[in-house]
């Protein structure tokens, strides 16, 4: 797959929030970036999908620069438990919009409110073989107070340097063969956090769309 050798083989790269509000303003609202695993197979992804979003908290540190905001999900979800993710979550009737949604979800499971975030864009369409379609919003925290985690939803939190995430070469792509078909995916270590699936192919995205900038 020639667009995820490019990627792994891209030099990092180190935005500033004004960069990722003027790239995500420019043009890259597209779903030509999409989940790797759906071009290799894609009658895997013949479904109907429910809307959901997540919300990728970016934090400017006065020490570390800027952060970006994980979560474990707990290991009782039904949907993707234990894994490493963004706050999220499926929408609800009464979300006007991803973006409602996002930053609903964000309060429930670790006690920030809307009025802390700054929304600066949002990323394409992103579907999985669980049947979601999910709306990435980017959002910079304008104001950090504590986290207070949901345990009925996420078993922790972790602050990420944004940098890390944003460099390829932190990144691999594994192949697997499941049900006799060929099947892929990103991940990425941070530390004890493991990233992977859905996390790590929205933050592929998320560089995809820093970098068309122009």
């Amino acid at each position: 797959m020639k667009d995820v050798e490019t990627f792994l083989a891209s030099p990092a790269i180190s935005p500033s929030i004004e960069e990722i509000s003027r790239a995500l303003d420019s043009k890259f609202y597209t779903p030509d970036v999409q989940n790797p695993d759906q071009k290799l197979a894609p009658s895997e992804y013949d479904l109907t999908f429910k809307p959901a979003s997540v919300l990728l908290p970016i934090w400017h540190s006065p020490t570390a620069g800027l952060q970006v905001l994980l979560t474990q999900r707990a290991k009782h979800m039904r949907n993707h438990p234990g894994q490493i993710a963004f706050p999220g979550g499926q929408m609800d009737a009464t979300d006007a919009t991803v973006i409602a949604t996002a930053l609903r979800e964000t309060e429930e499971e670790v006690g920030l409110k809307p009025q802390n975030f700054n929304v600066i864009g949002q990323l394409g369409d992103y579907f999985t073989t669980s049947g979601f379609c999910v709306s990435p919003v980017i959002a910079e925290v304008t104001k950090l107070t504590p986290i207070m985690i949901c345990y009925d939803e996420v078993e922790s939190a972790y602050w990420v340097p944004l940098d890390y995430l944003l460099n390829p070469k932190n990144f691999k792509f594994e192949h697997r063969i499941l049900a006799d078909k060929p099947r892929g995916f990103f991940e990425v270590t941070y530390e004890n956090i493991h990233i992977w699936g859905v996390t790590a192919g929205i933050l592929y995205c998320l560089y995809q769309a820093l970098t068309n900038e122009s």
